[in-house]
């Protein structure tokens, strides 16, 4: 487990510190990441910051909703990082807590969130300009570089959706139906994330928050239009997903619909051919044509005649 204190004048932005030299009474406020805690560990921090004991039991365990609570001093807010993997395309989801008091952010990350590093960068050159700095712009700082961490993946998933549909329509479209389910789950994994994650940031942009401030947010605002493009994406893949499987299933049909006509006519032209060479091959001892000289020969004329005007007929046709 580590403790890191975020410090806008150090070279690696964060400095490692043990529990003990954690302020308990900063003269200004601070941003504590702690990673991979334990579950002692995160008793220890919820007694310093004086945390309420659900918001301690809520980030024990792991794998909850994004939301956020409101408790007497502080807020807690779950969010997730989104990545996908390399090969199956599957959702790679890391937790986030984070902790908002009047002189404090903490961060708690069991997994190591790449978006944390890229929000403390974002965080130390905002610290730099005559901006606002309080607690309120640095959960605006993280929370903007975690949904911004979705688009690559939607970007993603976009281009698995070209590869789907050309696919649909090669020769080689047997395994298409599994992948759309395949990503069609995907989708829905993502959309069990985004719609919670999209109410978070709804409750901020209503003032519902003295901790948070009135100022912002409209930066808050920002991040909901984000989540919304997010949402409206994935639905927007889910409606293309479904007409890829409704075109693949009519090409299917057509081509199902291709190979019988194609059978039909074979079997239309055999079953003439079939009928000339049945008519004399009869068991009767008078049959017209019988004593020809020629007539095996003519025979076989006739149809192949009759084969080729059925079979540019059918052509005519586009039967085949």
């Amino acid at each position: 487990m580590t403790f890191r204190l975020f410090d806008s004048k150090a070279d690696q932005l964060f400095r490692n510190v043990s529990f003990d030299q954690i302020p308990e009474s900063p003269s200004d406020w601070i941003w504590l990441d702690v990673v991979n805690p334990t579950s002692n560990e995160i008793d220890q921090i919820g007694r310093l910051f004086a945390f309420h004991p659900l918001a301690i039991e809520n980030v024990q365990r792991p794998h909850q909703r994004p939301k956020v609570e409101e408790y007497p001093t502080h807020l807690l807010v779950v969010l997730y990082s989104l990545t996908l993997s390399d090969g199956d395309q599957r959702p790679i989801l890391r937790e986030l807590a984070v902790f908002i008091t009047a002189r404090a952010v903490v961060t708690v990350q069991y997994n190591a969130i790449e978006e944390i590093t890229f929000a403390a960068r974002r965080w130390a050159e905002h610290c730099q300009g005559e901006r606002q700095v309080d607690p309120s712009m640095l959960v605006y700082t993280i929370s903007d570089t975690i949904v911004d961490g979705y688009f690559p993946a939607m970007d993603a998933i976009g281009d698995r959706i070209e590869d789907l549909e050309a696919l649909v329509f090669s020769n080689d479209g047997t395994g298409t139906v599994e992948q759309v389910f395949r990503l069609k789950r995907v989708l829905l994994e993502m959309r069990r994330l985004i719609a919670p994650t999209r109410e978070v940031f709804n409750a901020f942009t209503r003032r519902e928050f003295p901790l948070l401030g009135g100022t912002s947010v409209t930066y808050f605002q920002d991040v909901y239009d984000h989540v919304i493009r997010v949402t409206d994406t994935i639905d927007g893949y889910r409606d293309i997903l479904s007409t890829i499987i409704d075109v693949h299933l009519t090409v299917v049909s057509n081509d199902l619909n291709q190979s019988v006509r194609t059978l039909t006519v074979a079997s239309i032209i055999l079953m003439t051919l079939a009928l000339i060479a049945g008519l004399y091959g009869m068991n009767f001892r008078y049959i017209p044509g019988l004593d020809w000289r020629f007539g095996y020969v003519g025979a076989l004329a006739g149809m192949a005649i009759i084969a080729v005007a059925l079979g540019w007929t059918f052509r005519r046709l586009r039967w085949w």
